[in-house]
């Protein structure tokens, strides 16, 4: 029987390889022929074919993001230390999870050039999203009844730790996540889940769910706890590095078996008291390779790195647009909102599989060519004037003095960034400085 399962996940696996490479030739055909609506500049891309124009690029976008939604860059909001979610100040509301990835990208900024703005603005945002933070629990400013919220915040405390070496970063988000997101854990004899983490610390009769959001993310935490668990441990915290672990283990399994569909590598959204919500979405596929992939490094059992695969196909050959192959189409709400952050945070984690170095070679080419192309269409799009990413790549730009949604923006400097690593790896190398 596990000869025939592997089987059936090999044809599916390759079944998913042929669709992707068929689009993929079709798709570049069209996007190397379409305008760009609103586009100042029709050679700007072509400039950028180096690592060099790469990275310029990157860091242009990123002051970008910086000078258009970082609140204190306008004057009369000089203390406003969080990310607007519109640019042009069209809209000034802190959304919580929306903070943690603009800051994600501050942190890719400041280590691949060093420099001291980005990293003024991790003691800033430290201050500034629990201040404006409007959604809170009296009792606790960094606690939302959100968990999947209070994770993302967690998992960017987590790398600015990384990046600076500021321990108060690491230990804030050991104690939210000790506090507020393992404890929503199971029980693990509750149909119909048996487990898994919460969506909502506190759902309101009828609404409790298991989500693909929750717990892809907290297993992230976890896998980041258990690295820097001595830290933790010097400083008389945490629960050391082997319940981290445990914790990354049990969480990984539950989704496996009850939000991951092992024959097509579909990662499904939710189990809520009614049914499995078989939707999908980009960024549940890029939590799930993270998880996938921690536990590869932390085991080299052959069977994570299958899944992350399987999971990574899944998504390039359903989650693109037909029009392109590609992820162009960013935001999902088509309004700029949560959905235009979901491809970017699955460009974060699929580099994550395409840095491992056990990645058979056909595969790696094949995942390289697909974040290339994205990046190339991407590019496409921005005004060199505003260097504002768009809502759709292939279809339209960011004019200058047009307010923009945050969202996007991040997906493109997120996309950027995660190319720029993987061309660390290529002859065309990038020094960190």
């Amino acid at each position: 029987m596990q000869l025939t399962v592997r089987n059936m996940r090999r044809k599916s696996s390759a079944f998913n390889q042929f669709c992707c490479h068929r689009r993929l030739i079709l798709a570049l055909i069209a996007v190397l022929s379409v305008p760009i609506s609103g586009s100042a500049n029709t050679s700007f891309d072509a400039d950028r074919a180096t690592a060099e124009g790469l990275v310029n690029t990157f860091v242009a976008a990123t002051n970008a993001l910086t000078d258009n939604f970082w609140g204190a860059s306008f004057a009369g909001s000089e203390d406003q230390y969080y990310f607007y979610t519109s640019s042009q100040q069209a809209n000034k509301k802190n959304e919580w999870w929306w903070q943690a990835h603009a800051m994600d990208v501050i942190i890719d900024a400041y280590r691949l050039t060093g420099g001291e703005r980005y990293l003024q603005m991790y003691e800033q945002w430290y201050d500034g999203i629990v201040r404006f933070n409007y959604e809170h629990y009296d009792d606790d400013p960094w606690r939302n009844n959100s968990v999947d919220d209070t994770e993302w915040i967690a998992i960017t405390l987590i790398r600015m730790y990384e990046s600076s070496g500021n321990e108060k970063y690491l230990l804030q988000a050991q104690r939210l996540y000790d506090s507020y997101v393992i404890t929503t854990w199971g029980p693990d004899d509750e149909a119909p889940w048996f487990g898994g983490i919460s969506w909502e610390r506190e759902p309101k009769p009828g609404r409790k769910m298991k989500n693909a959001c929750s717990n892809g993310p907290g297993a992230i935490i976890a896998a980041g706890l258990a690295r820097h668990s001595d830290v933790l441990s010097r400083n008389g915290r945490g629960r050391g590095r082997s319940e981290y672990e445990a914790d990354l283990r049990k969480i990984f399994e539950w989704e496996r078996k009850y939000l991951f569909n092992q024959e097509t590598g579909a990662v499904y959204d939710n189990i809520n008291l009614r049914r499995t919500s078989k939707h999908v979405l980009s960024y549940n596929t890029g939590t799930f390779l993270a998880m996938a992939m921690d536990l590869y490094a932390l085991t080299h059992e052959r069977h994570y790195l299958d899944d992350a695969i399987l999971a990574a196909d899944y998504t390039m050959c359903n989650l693109t647009d037909p029009a392109t192959g590609l992820m162009n189409n960013v935001s999902w709400s088509m309004k700029g909102g949560d959905g235009g952050l979901f491809h970017g945070i699955f460009f974060r984690y699929f580099t994550r599989l395409l840095l491992c170095d056990d990645l058979p070679a056909d595969i790696a080419d094949r995942f390289r060519a697909f974040l290339s192309d994205n990046v190339k269409l991407a590019v496409k799009c921005l005004n060199p004037d505003v260097m504002i990413f768009s809502r759709n790549w292939l279809t339209e730009s960011v004019g200058k003095n047009q307010p923009a949604p945050l969202t996007p923006h991040v997906t493109g400097c997120t996309l950027l960034a995660a190319q720029i690593e993987v061309m660390k790896q290529s002859k065309h190398a990038i020094s960190d400085k």
